[in-house]
């Protein structure tokens, strides 16, 4: 199964490679119903792996890329799990934003605890939810000091003024 991927890469770095390969299927709790599915995602994650490690071998790199649940998807794949997807539906009411009474001062809301942990949006092209539901978040934290988690799901299917899955705006 591995025999070309092994003899391109030399059988010491396809071992590491697979170990490292195996790990991420079972980190991210993947299945592949073929062996030739198998290979197949284990040269793209080993291609990836490559990239990486030249990546974080550069010094003047100040930081540090790795895997994630992308790893093994083609591009075409991760393109399609990416990107914005607004809806061009009415015009929305431009607002200004008065900028006098701002002071230049910065606050990491994370280290205060005003931001949920990152979430995975999956296939559903509803950053719109998302990003609507962190920043209500972040809103009522600053307002009452509690950090609530609310549900994008229910922007998602509730909000009429959207395309739900198939993308939206924020305002």
């Amino acid at each position: 199964m591995l025999s070309t991927f092994a003899t391109a890469l030399g059988a010491a770095a396809t071992q590491g490679v697979e170990t490292r390969f195996m790990e991420h299927v079972a980190n991210f709790n993947i299945n592949y119903g073929t062996q030739e599915e198998y290979a197949f995602r284990m040269n793209i994650f080993a291609a990836k792996d490559a990239e990486y490690e030249k990546i974080n071998a550069n010094p003047e790199n100040t930081f540090v890329v790795g895997h994630n649940m992308f790893s093994t998807m083609t591009q075409a794949e991760s393109k399609r799990m990416m990107g914005r997807l607004p809806n061009t539906g009415a015009e929305l009411e431009q607002e200004s934003f008065d900028e006098t009474e701002v002071q230049a001062t910065q606050v990491d809301w994370r280290k205060k605890g005003a931001v949920n942990p990152v979430q995975n949006q999956g296939s559903c092209g509803s950053c719109w939810a998302f990003s609507s539901s962190a920043a209500m978040e972040g809103a009522h934290f600053i307002k009452t000091g509690k950090l609530v988690k609310l549900a994008e799901s229910q922007l998602v299917d509730c909000d009429k003024s959207d395309s739900g899955c198939n993308g939206g705006l924020e305002a």
